[in-house]
């Protein structure tokens, strides 16, 4: 069995060995345990709705990080297209109070011309007047620029304001997918979830017959090789048992695979971005050979989730829908590459 389908059914495995004891004649377990052909199809139904749900998830928060980026840039090009309106505005105000000027004047301008005293004195105002109508010729040119200036941002603005509706629509389209998705793995968990509580039960029951008691150890604390590792395994190991929420980053509202990675590493002072494959672009990355508590490891193609090594072939991650942070085998068959934050 791969490590992969190991993790997706790490809470059923009891049962499968359940069942397979149950044709020993060892002991007699309750009628209520799975199947192996239950579990392995459900384990199979499973990892296809989770599998899906990575690459939603990733779709998602890769979209969420693009509205941002436009939401930015759309308050940019608006105040530009201010900035060109309010230019274009005191330019033709400008324009349109030198020509009433001019307007009022022209008698005047001329009377001054004529009464010259000398022709150096008439080439004079001649040349002044002549300076007056250039600067109204290039304050006018000003105005049609910065106008032009401004249709163009307005037209930009336009663009950017649709595209960001576009990315909030669907959005919204991508949601419903993954609420979908997720009713229906939750479900199919739940029901597994409740399989493999009557087995444990049985199990439980078989064990005290046998005289047999089996205690589970608590996950020891891995070896960090500085202090801010230590501070993201430390912050990591904290929150094992949040329950997994796609878009989720942070304790209170739940974690998806990024948003857990990107929560514990904040505790070192660095931000990640909410999104696996932008995380795996946006960060040196390390051989498999290299690897060293704290580091991230990434999955799939296209990349789709993301877990914190942390020593000894294991990583603690947020896997999906109806699980929970916790510390499992890394999935060495889906492993696409490494990244050190820091």
């Amino acid at each position: 069995m791969t490590a992969r389908r190991t993790h997706l059914v790490a809470r059923l495995s009891i049962a499968v060995l359940l069942a397979a004891s149950a044709t020993t004649g060892a002991v007699t377990l309750s009628s209520a345990a799975p199947s192996r052909e239950e579990v392995e199809q459900a384990r199979a139904r499973l990892d296809s709705l989770n599998r899906e749900l990575d690459l939603m998830v990733e779709q998602y928060n890769q979209a969420r990080i693009k509205l941002q980026e436009v939401q930015a840039r759309l308050a940019d090009v608006r105040a530009q297209a201010q900035r060109a309106q309010a230019t274009a505005d005191r330019a033709i105000n400008s324009l349109n109070a030198n020509a009433a000027r001019a307007y009022r004047g022209v008698g005047s301008q001329i009377a001054e011309l004529f009464e010259s005293a000398s022709l150096a004195d008439f080439s004079d105002r001649l040349e002044f007047i002549g300076s007056m109508a250039q600067a109204d010729s290039d304050l006018a040119v000003e105005a049609e620029s910065a106008q032009q200036e401004a249709r163009w941002t307005a037209a930009e603005l336009k663009a950017t304001a649709e595209e960001r509706q576009g990315i909030v629509d669907a959005l919204a389209a991508k949601q419903d997918q993954i609420e979908s998705r997720v009713a229906e793995a939750r479900d199919l968990y739940e029901e597994l979830d409740r399989k493999y509580h009557e087995a444990l039960a049985a199990q439980a029951a078989a064990q005290e017959a046998a005289g047999t008691v089996v205690v589970g150890s608590p996950i020891p604390p891995p070896p960090a090789p500085n202090a801010n590792v230590a501070a993201v395994l430390q912050a990591a190991y904290s929150v094992i048992g949040t329950p997994y929420q796609y878009g989720g980053s942070s304790p209170e509202t739940g974690f998806d695979c990024s948003g857990f990675t990107m929560w514990a590493w904040s505790h070192a002072g660095v931000y990640l971005p909410h999104s696996s494959a932008a995380q795996y672009a946006s960060l040196p990355h390390v051989a498999q050979s290299d690897l060293q508590p704290g580091d991230l490891v990434f999955f799939y193609s296209p990349i789709s989730h993301v877990g914190i090594y942390v020593g000894g072939g294991s990583m603690i991650h947020s896997p999906q829908t109806g699980s929970v942070v916790s510390v499992v085998p890394i999935y060495w068959d889906s492993f696409v590459g490494a990244a050190r934050p820091g």
